[in-house]
């Protein structure tokens, strides 16, 4: 027996050494993989049960080794034998696999086959190959990125394209915080190392480009086999147009909520003044401002106007000074159309938008906030544009009833106020003074002999006369006192805090500026001059206001009883019972 080459080497001896060896037939027949002994020309000698219940391993109707089996041995390049390798069959019922040995027997050309069968191994390997591939392709479909973070919270695995702008190989061995929008609020828990399975979380990354990017992750944890914590697995997909889309159709919707809910408030009310009054509040609580302003203008944009004024009618909440207001204001002209605008001031960011109505600038509207508050967006912008536009109308209403509250207040001829305006104003301030304790005082003024005057010169010439009279009493009395014409020659006017001398003293101004009147008198012994009778109030006496009228329209006809183009002053009141 040959001696071992080293210490280190096996006492078992090489083959070489061992008695020409037998094959137990019994044995190999009884083996359940398949076995056969074939001849120098692959004619096949004989074979075990296991080879003869194979078809395929040998060639229709014959005993000669099936083609496949054939080429395999061919790579042998020579050799008696060896380890063939894997021999495929494809019948129709099923691919089949074996793996192929070869031995030399010591008859020249025989040899013997050992075949071990591994479809079902091949079948499930090429099964779970096709299901990893259609694992990955569901996973491309179904999301947009797929990772996997480990115990140090760094990615270990992602997809080939990377996630937001940044290739996989920049990735892998990165923190996923890096990836986080700093000016976005992140989960409580990221899902890049989330100790719980979570599904459907936003999460906002910054793109490399430096856009804002929404993500939509699921994700799953994992653990080693002790328990520990070791990394997360997950899919995630951009839902950033998804969450714009949704964010916008949110904004439109309140939106719309918001203006129906301005616009129904302000409509609600029947005066017009009330009316932009609670939309200047309505305005301010609804766009999250500091206050409001809504201003109408005095000088319409119609052509042949260049400068537009425009004052403020209701306000509500903090706003900025007069100078502040023109600086926005200003702007407006410069505006296309109705569009509104963002007017930035030191202390204020204004939003703005002119009121238009048939095509001319009636007023604006103005939003007001401090820069403590958010900045204005374009959904605030045209969102102001649809208020504004039924502003338009509100303030064209309120024009309008103005123009006809004037008219059924107002003498049409002379521009005072008529008998039904004046004595409405009277007695409020009647009533007002019964509270305060201040004198009033009420001039009645008669034109003398003024008939005359339409007879000889017209009636023309008599309007013209009634023009003249109401100037002078306007002429002569403050902006707090009233002035009206009762009807026909008869005038009345009153005066506010006037006591009996005030009363007096206004009444020969009066009578100093009728004067003029004579040089149209229809007679020369009939003169056009002016009566007057005076009552002062005193709110001590408690006197009603139809004895108040009736002692100063008295006076005046004690005047004209005792020769006319005079003033006379009625007697105190006698004192009355005390009102409760």
């Amino acid at each position: 027996m040959p001696e071992p080459r080293d210490s280190q080497q096996t006492l078992v001896p090489e083959l070489s050494a061992v008695q020409p060896l037998h094959l137990d037939v019994v044995g190999l027949m009884q083996l359940s993989q398949p076995v056969a002994l074939i001849d120098a020309e692959l004619g096949v000698i004989a074979a075990n049960r296991a080879f003869l219940s194979e078809p395929c391993l040998l060639e229709p109707g014959s005993q000669s080794l099936s083609a496949q089996i054939v080429v395999a041995l061919g790579k042998l390049d020579g050799m008696a034998g060896g380890f063939v390798g894997e021999v495929t069959f494809k019948p129709s019922k099923g691919a089949r696999a074996f793996d192929l040995l070869a031995l030399s027997l010591s008859r020249e050309g025989n040899r013997l086959l050992f075949l071990t069968d591994h479809s079902i191994d091949t079948e499930w390997r090429n099964a779970l190959i096709e299901s990893r591939a259609r694992f990955k392709d569901l996973v491309a479909i179904s999301s947009d990125y797929a990772w996997e973070t480990g115990a140090d919270r760094c990615f270990t695995a992602i997809s080939p394209k990377g996630l937001a702008g940044l290739g996989a190989q920049q990735l892998i061995g990165r923190l996923p915080d890096d990836l986080l929008d700093p000016e976005r609020p992140a989960p409580p828990v990221l899902p890049f190392a989330t100790p719980v399975p979570v599904n459907g979380v936003s999460l906002w990354l910054r793109h490399a480009d430096g856009r804002s990017l929404c993500f939509e992750v699921a994700a799953l944890p994992l653990y080693d086999r002790k328990g520990a914590w070791a990394g997360a697995r997950g899919v995630c997909r951009d839902v950033t147009e998804s969450q714009r889309q949704k964010a916008s159709l949110a904004s439109k919707r309140n939106a719309e909520r918001l203006f129906t809910r301005i616009t129904s408030i302000f409509h609600s009310q029947a005066n017009p003044d009330d009316m932009l009054r609670v939309a200047a509040s309505t305005c301010t609580h609804g766009f999250s401002a500091n206050g409001s302003q809504i201003l109408v203008t005095t000088t319409p944009l119609v052509k042949g106007i260049t400068k537009v004024v425009l004052e403020v009618m209701a306000a509500f909440g903090s706003c900025g000074s007069r100078s502040e207001t023109d600086q926005a204001v200003a702007q407006l002209p410069k505006a296309r159309g109705d569009a509104s605008r963002i007017v930035e001031l030191v202390d204020w960011s204004l939003l703005v938008a002119p009121t238009i109505y048939a095509g001319n600038l009636i007023g604006a509207v103005l939003l007001w906030r401090n820069r403590e508050r958010p900045a204005w967006t374009a959904e605030d912008a045209r969102l102001l544009q649809n208020v504004a536009g039924q502003l338009a109308v509100a303030i064209q209403q309120r024009t309008n009833y103005h123009v006809l509250l004037d008219v059924s207040r107002t003498d049409p001829l002379t521009g005072l106020l008529n008998r039904r305006a004046f004595y409405e104003e009277v007695q409020r301030r009647f009533h007002r003074l019964r509270r305060s304790g201040h004198l009033a005082a009420m001039v009645y003024a008669d034109l003398d002999n003024f008939k005359l005057v339409n007879d000889r010169y017209g009636h023309k010439k008599g309007d013209d006369i009634l023009r003249q009279m109401a100037d002078i009493l306007r002429g002569n009395t403050r902006s707090v006192d009233l002035v009206a014409r009762l009807g026909g020659d008869e005038f009345a006017v009153w005066l506010d805090d006037a006591d009996e001398e005030v009363a007096l003293r206004r009444a020969q101004i009066f009578m100093m500026a009728g004067e003029v009147l004579e040089h149209s008198s229809g007679s020369a012994d009939k003169p056009l001059k002016i009566s007057m009778g005076i009552a002062v109030y005193d709110p001590t006496l408690n006197e009603d206001i139809n004895q108040f009228v009736s002692r100063a329209d008295a006076a005046m006809y004690a005047v004209k009883r005792q020769g006319k183009g005079n003033f006379g002053l009625a007697p105190p009141a006698k004192p009355g019972r005390k009102r409760s």
